[in-house]
């Protein structure tokens, strides 16, 4: 997993025993004597083996039910280390099951900060958005999930659900349900792809030619497909810094 790391320029050879220490350094250019105190902060100790321990119990009592342990738990793991980005992603799918929306997306926001290069924050959100029924947001979300990872199914499903419930439906839109419909595997959104992909090749169509066909206000993917659950990420330390 990678994440943004900030390397100070440091003397190799001095670095170990500066950190922690105070240094005693006179003033430029003044003859008085006095002295001014630097001091370096000792780096910050995560205790990494902790966190993904704790992670770990907490991924069993969520899926056993206990959402309340289970956050208790994440919320320790992140104390432990606040940098694991899994462990923020999972404690956001906690808090979307307990329907406490505002702090699922503020976990799922500290995830993607960790990790830019990560499509399940940005999918995970969209899935809070959507549910809130704000899908303008989701569909910016979805649509910036497929960004790092065209063929992400979840994003994809939002991304056409969310299109179709803000009126963003387009070019854009036809091009997502085409490469959903190439990699879908459940019966029933292979169904309402079809008849999504029909739909909306007609429209653009008659778009093309000035005619502006209605919507279809009652069409809906099925209960039981619709993007409905964030995903779960795996729990793993971050990477070393580079050397």
């Amino acid at each position: 997993m990678n994440h943004p790391t900030l390397k100070p320029t440091l003397v190799r050879s001095l670095a170990g025993a500066l950190l922690g220490a105070s240094l005693l350094a006179f003033a430029p250019g003044c003859n008085t004597g006095k002295k001014d105190v630097v001091t370096v902060p000792a780096p910050v100790a995560y205790d990494t083996a902790k966190a993904i321990q704790l992670a770990e119990q907490a991924l069993k009592a969520q899926r056993d039910g206990n959402l309340d342990n289970a956050i208790s738990l994440y919320k320790q793991s992140i104390n432990a280390n606040p940098e694991l980005s899994g462990v923020w992603t999972n404690m956001g799918v906690a808090m979307m099951e307990k329907q406490n929306f505002a702090a699922a997306a503020e976990a799922f926001k500290k995830a993607l900060d960790l990790s830019p290069t990560d499509s399940r924050p940005l999918v995970n959100l969209g899935v809070a958005y959507l549910d809130r029924g704000w899908a303008d947001q989701a569909y910016i979300y979805f649509s910036q999930a497929l960004d790092r990872d065209p063929n992400n199914i979840d994003a994809l499903r939002g991304a056409i659900t969310a299109a179709q419930r803000c009126g963003r439906e387009d070019e854009r839109t036809l091009d997502y349900i085409k490469r959903l419909q190439l990699i879908e595997t459940d019966p029933k959104w292979k169904q309402e792809l079809g008849f999504r992909r029909v739909r909306l090749e007609n429209s653009l169509k008659d778009r093309s030619k000035g005619i502006q066909m209605p919507s279809r206000p009652n069409s809906s993917v099925p209960k039981g497909a619709m993007p409905v659950e964030p995903s779960a990420a795996p729990i793993q330390p971050p990477a070393s810094p580079a050397q």
